[in-house]
């Protein structure tokens, strides 16, 4: 086992303050014998992105079981509550998202059995233009395109993919200072529909200070000096890829509301369809992670964080003469 970074130590300890509930979990579900490896994850949507991304890739009799702990900090507190004489790491994996952590100077916790997001969340390596395309042919039945059709599809939601990176910016940047003064903001209390809108699958944008001040009241933090908001963004474009340092939660509503644009402008969009086609389902924010995170992709860094644990662990069980480590 690696030396644990002390100042990561330091920035999570109050976590271990309390009871590891999720680690007491993970001994309730263990099995040695089982063909299963296991995952700690932050949030409870978590398992419905990563469950897709890894199962696939694992031998046809092996499982993947999630124990969704509610935050980075208490996905690391578990990793310190293991006792590893007694569990391979290459068996039990910890999943989190990397937020804005590029821009805090906080170091990372550097493990073999750590996954960090490539960028804010799993979300942001999931949820590209593949995606939305996949979900218009496979939900809202917008299909057989020829090629002119997929073009303009393409162009419309590039285009608005790009005023959205524009008009979410400052408030990346606004939350990047709140993140570094250490205060309460909420971010989920944000709803994008009071700032953000589509017309005739077209994405409109409040002004930049209206934008500002409605997520402020609504995240109950204290808008900072306009000129240290514009300096953070700038920072934040200055990333190689700025647009994975967009909440990931924010990036799954431009998803749905997007996809629910094109299908409600369809037949002015493609005069040849008089109608709108009729959804195989009802899609929105209350479903959105089961519909749009099983058609992603496993980001690379995935794949090979899954070879060096779980194929390693599985080879090895396979070859060992008592079938398990």
């Amino acid at each position: 086992m690696t030396d644990i970074n002390p100042s990561m130590l330091e920035v999570h300890s109050q976590a271990l303050e309390d009871v590891d509930e999720a680690y007491h979990e993970f001994l309730l579900i263990y099995r040695q014998d089982d063909r299963c490896v296991y995952g700690f994850v932050e949030g409870k949507d978590d398992p419905v992105f990563y469950r897709h991304l890894i199962e696939y890739q694992l031998p046809e009799a092996w499982s993947i079981k999630f124990i969704p702990t509610g935050s980075k900090q208490k996905v690391l507190r578990s990793f310190q509550s293991i006792n590893w004489i007694d569990f391979c790491k290459r068996r039990v994996g910890f999943f989190v998202d990397r937020d804005l952590q590029d821009f805090l100077g906080t170091p990372q916790q550097e493990e073999t059995n750590i996954y960090i997001t490539d960028g804010y969340s799993i979300e942001n390596s999931v949820l590209q233009y593949r995606v939305l395309s996949t979900v218009l042919s496979d939900v809202y039945q917008i299909t057989l395109l020829n090629p002119e059709e997929e073009d303009l599809i393409k162009q419309i939601i590039q285009k608005n993919m790009n005023n959205f990176f524009e008009a979410i910016m400052p408030l990346m940047g606004q939350i990047l200072l709140w993140r570094r003064l250490g205060a309460k903001a909420n971010l989920s209390n944000l709803k994008l529909d009071r700032i953000f809108s589509f017309s005739e699958a077209n994405f409109g944008s409040h002004p930049r200070d209206v934008v500002l001040q409605v997520a402020a009241k609504q995240m109950g933090c204290d808008l900072c000096d306009d000129n240290e908001i514009a300096v953070a963004e700038r920072e934040i474009r200055s990333h190689a890829n700025s647009w994975m340092m967009i909440r990931g939660k924010y990036v799954l509503w431009f998803s749905v509301k997007q996809c629910e644009a094109l299908w409600e402008a369809i037949p002015k969009l493609l005069p040849r369809l008089q109608s709108k086609p009729k959804k195989r389902t009802e899609c929105g924010l209350h479903n959105a992670i089961v519909i749009f995170g099983p058609r992603g992709r496993t980001p690379e860094s995935l794949k090979q964080f899954i070879e060096r644990n779980y194929l390693s662990f599985i080879s090895e069980v396979k070859n060992s003469r008592s079938g398990s480590i």
